[in-house]
């Protein structure tokens, strides 16, 4: 397990493109747990002044397991030694406000394949969606 949890997943969002396109900050984490924040822009709606487009809720939810697996195992770091399997996202409603928050959490991590969820709110804390994703925790790389 990594020393500091926190450092790691903001390593990791400095070393994954991605991350860095979509704004992706790091507030805080834990073992097995991690909460981002995006700022919301008109480049990640379906138009100006629209909702926020579902594939970026979905890429949070991924993230958000991601990043809270990431602080279990020292190999995740920089966005490697792990690879989503599965991904499940339930739509709740459009958000409001400025920000969308995802908090993740590990709910199981065996040797090879993890289980986390995610909960992402809107810059007024209404909950937009929740989702779940299967990791798989891939060995040592040479």
């Amino acid at each position: 397990m990594p020393d500091d949890p926190l450092a790691t997943v903001r390593e990791r969002t400095q070393a994954n493109l991605f991350w860095r396109t979509l704004g992706v900050e790091v507030e805080d984490a834990k073992p097995g747990w991690v909460r981002l924040r995006v700022t919301v822009r008109d480049g990640l709606r379906n138009a100006a002044g629209a909702p926020v487009h579902g594939g970026v809720l979905s890429a949070l939810v991924d993230m958000a397991v991601g990043g809270a697996l990431a602080t279990l195992h020292a190999a995740a770091e920089g966005g490697v030694g792990q690879t989503t399997l599965d991904l499940n996202v339930s739509f709740l409603g459009a958000g409001s406000g400025d920000a969308l928050v995802a908090e993740g959490r590990i709910l199981r991590a065996g040797r090879t394949i993890a289980f986390g969820e995610t909960a992402i709110t809107d810059g007024e804390g209404k909950l937009v969606a929740v989702g779940r994703a299967t990791y798989m925790i891939l060995g040592g790389r040479a």
